[in-house]
């Protein structure tokens, strides 16, 4: 118990971690985890024959002799998977507004964003994302399907996550009036012309229905696309000259260049898994969920022992010399 109060307070502690898989695949972790595993491992050898005994003795609901057992090694096998599965799963993210058409790392699998929406409620608060793809392997076959929170798509073995969102624009460089290059910037990426790479544009947030408070604070009011703005940042050899608002199909001029933001889009990022682990944690976990309902509710009934005569007597005599007792 001590060992298992101790690795919940590892799990809290990695929740909080800027980097939760490095945290976990640290050695003192893994000793943790280790020392667990040997403890579940010799209280289950302990305790076989011992549930192999009650099972020979009852006469009625047998197999619940093995309840407690069954919950150690269940435990034991799902500890065991999350750590191989640390280690041997594989998984890659991509991110895109809808029509984007990309590969997945070295998997050898092409994603398409065929459509994303945001469902909202009246209140405008979100109901569900959902991202519409397309998955394409080597060969030419697809699959189709949704991604959604909590609702994962499966395509060639791999399972295909709705990970979070954001806006991107696509932001046209102009200079001296002649179309330089467009760019499709998310929030948080750079842009900036070819022939002067030290100056940089960089997209800050996005504001779908601008709004200001009395406070002088800025937010959207709504997160429909009625006033939008974004906040941009202009960096020159690394230095920030200057942070501003643009609105849509407005230039913002930096010296000879013109920086357009138009075309605002929603884009999805999307995970991309692969491990091998997760059916021997399930058949584990539904092993150590079956061996608590024995423990508790499914105990073996055994049969009681004969009292002689002179217990009995010896027993009525004690009931009625010490009262108190009861």
């Amino acid at each position: 118990m001590a060992l298992l109060a101790a690795l919940i307070g590892v799990c809290i502690a990695g929740s909080l971690a800027n980097a939760p898989r490095a945290y976990f695949r640290k050695p003192w972790v893994l000793a943790a985890a280790g020392l667990l595993c040997l403890n579940l491992l010799l209280c289950s050898v302990r305790r076989l024959p011992v549930s192999v005994s009650n099972f020979r003795r009852a006469r009625k609901r047998r197999i619940g002799a093995f309840g407690t057992w069954l919950c150690h090694l269940g435990m034991l096998l799902v500890i065991i998977g999350f750590i191989a599965g640390d280690f041997v799963s594989r998984e890659y993210s991509v991110y895109g507004i809808p029509g984007s058409f990309q590969p997945v790392a070295d998997t050898g699998l092409w994603l398409r964003i065929d459509d994303f929406e945001v469902r909202l409620r009246d209140d405008f608060t979100v109901d569900q994302y959902v991202a519409h793809l397309t998955v394409s392997d080597g060969s030419g076959q697809t699959v189709s399907g949704e991604a959604s929170v909590n609702h994962p798509m499966t395509a060639f073995g791999w399972d295909l996550f709705q990970d979070s969102t954001g806006w991107a624009n696509t932001i046209d460089i102009y200079k001296d009036g002649t179309l330089q290059r467009s760019d499709l910037v998310c929030v948080g990426e750079t842009t900036g012309p070819d022939d002067r790479p030290n100056l940089a544009l960089l997209f800050n947030k996005f504001y779908p229905d601008f709004a200001a408070d009395p406070a002088g604070g800025y937010y959207s009011a709504t997160p429909l696309l009625k006033n939008p703005r974004s906040l941009f940042t202009v960096c020159y050899n690394g230095e920030i000259k200057g942070m501003d608002f643009a609105a849509m199909d407005a230039p913002v001029k930096v010296n000879e260049y013109d920086f357009v933001f138009r075309s605002p889009e929603q884009y999805t990022l999307i995970v991309i898994k692969k491990d091998p682990a997760e059916l021997m944690v399930g058949i584990s976990a539904m092993l150590m969920l079956t061996g608590i309902f024995m423990a508790f509710y499914w105990r073996p009934v055994y049969e009681e022992t004969p009292v002689s005569a002179d217990e009995e007597g010896t027993r009525a005599y004690d009931d009625e010399s010490h009262p108190d007792d009861y």
